[in-house]
């Protein structure tokens, strides 16, 4: 690698801080460990690291706000973010906030090694990149050089031939190449090899139509290739074309979110006619096994026989129940927003489910000047509920339930902790999918109503957990959801 970069590890957990700085220093980066937010700054501020590897649920000061500081001073310090399984929302809110990648846990650890090491070779070369005001030698002659060198969108001017005749310094920063490294090169060299010729030739026969051309392409950066928008159009001289790119890999993950909404809304409806079929079954089933099981004499084999299957019957109906609430919860919700207070709401969830202590042990944290959350009331109740009901039943034996409320940026940030059973890394990519439960009994939709109900607030839920150590679920909801809503 050279000379050794160095890396500032911001993580709660000393077992994950720890682990991360071993693996990192036998990559051959340096590095510092954090375990808050406070701590983060000033070491950041002391250390000036290449690279920030930042866990966003860490005390003190929440991890947007120590990225937003930052990436504020130095722009070109790599910050990779870590977080929890079904943190789509949060991972994206820190990609706007200047992060430059993000892992989601848990992760392999070589992984995070081969993503340090490819941003800082990019943020290197795009620090290079920024040079002052003057344009390059090849560009003094070029039409509106100046304009063309530092306009916000990329931009490349090809000739007849297709050999660049000049980038601007965003094309050099979107594909990571210096000017005079591009200059001289084929335009079409630009896309990935697999598209490169057919692309370019539709971009040659469009671009002198009125319309121009426009669509997408995949386009190479190093080894790497992102999707990328691009438009072309004739000029300034016959036969030449200037070319626009702007980079999609954003788009297309919030993208992938909207059709993965929209297969879960058809899957919900196949569900809902499925378990409305089956339902008048379950009961002429039941019911004529009820009646013969009355019949039966007591302690026979056929009346053990249908002991199961009104036992099995009932487990079924069960199901059909909470998919019927769930389908007519997401298809009929309409949240009635109001001033909330938090802090009450999550008193009395723990009010309902820890009975007179028990062997529960509880703590309880909040600001004393919390604001009010714009939010629905009784959704929130049912979304804490059930966080603090599941807390509860992964302590069948007893343990501790935490619970901490913090104030960042306009965000209320909730950890409902337990140092129950935990869940298995697998299972954890699992959660909030519609019918998983490790639950007995049940359908497993509590995690995926809570899930809707959270992306109602415009906010993110997220889960760590370690086996037979315990969860930490942490709920950011914005005190003004509708500036959020609209921001999106």
């Amino acid at each position: 690698m050279g000379m050794s970069h160095t890396v500032l590890v911001v993580e709660d957990s000393q077992t994950i801080n720890e682990l991360v700085c071993e693996t990192l220093q036998t990559s051959g980066f340096a590095c510092a460990a954090a375990f808050d937010g406070e701590e983060a700054l000033r070491t950041f501020r002391r250390m000036q690291p290449d690279a920030v590897v930042l866990d966003l649920n860490i005390p003190k000061v929440h991890g947007m706000e120590v990225l937003r500081e930052i990436k504020g001073k130095c722009p070109f310090t790599v910050v990779v973010v870590l977080t929890g399984h079904g943190s789509d929302q949060t991972a994206m809110q820190a990609l706007q906030l200047g992060a430059d990648d993000y892992l989601t846990k848990p992760f392999r650890q070589a992984k995070l090694a081969q993503v340090l090491q490819v941003h800082i070779a990019r943020a290197g070369l795009q620090q290079s990149l920024d040079l002052p005001a003057g344009c390059p030698g090849e560009l003094e002659e070029h039409n509106l050089s100046r304009v063309f060198f530092h306009a916000p969108a990329a931009l490349l001017h090809a000739d007849e031939r297709l050999v660049i005749r000049a980038v601007n310094r965003a094309a050099a920063r979107l594909l990571a190449r210096t000017p005079e490294q591009l200059i001289g090169g084929c335009l079409g060299d630009v896309a990935a090899p697999d598209v490169r010729a057919g692309w370019i030739a539709t971009v040659q026969q469009d671009a002198p139509t009125p319309q121009g051309y426009e669509g997408e392409v995949h386009v190479l950066r190093g080894s790497e290739t992102f999707p990328a928008h691009a438009t072309a159009v004739a000029g300034p001289d016959p036969g030449h074309l200037v070319l626009s790119l702007r980079d999609l890999t954003r788009q297309k993950v919030w993208e992938e979110r909207y059709f993965e909404s929209k297969k879960l809304a058809s899957l919900g409806r196949v569900v809902e006619g499925v378990a409305h079929e089956v339902r008048n079954p379950l009961i002429s089933i039941g019911g004529f096994a009820r009646k013969l099981l009355e019949r039966a004499a007591p302690g026979s084999r056929d009346g053990s026989y249908l002991g199961v299957v009104v036992h099995e019957v009932e487990r079924l109906e069960r199901m059909v129940n909470d998919i019927e609430d769930y389908v007519t919860f997401s298809r009929q919700n309409r949240p009635c927003f109001a001033p909330v207070c938090l802090t009450e709401v999550l008193r009395e969830s723990v009010r309902r489910h820890v009975e007179g202590g028990g062997t529960v042990e509880v703590t309880f944290e909040s600001p004393e000047d919390l604001p009010f959350l714009y939010a629905d009331n009784a959704l929130l109740r049912e979304l804490f509920d059930g966080l603090v009901e599941n807390a509860v039943d992964a302590m069948p034996g007893g343990g501790r339930l935490e619970i901490a409320l913090r104030l960042a940026d306009g965000w209320v940030q909730t950890r409902v902790g337990d140092t129950g059973v935990g869940i298995s890394p697998d299972d954890l990519e699992e959660i909030f999918d519609p019918f998983f439960t490790s639950k007995t009994s049940g359908a497993g939709l509590g995690l995926a109503k809570a899930f809707l109900i959270v992306e109602d607030h415009a906010g993110t839920i997220d889960f760590e957990s370690t086996v037979d150590q315990g969860t930490i679920c942490t709920v950011s909801l914005p005190l003004d959801r509708r500036r959020v809503a609209r921001e999106r």
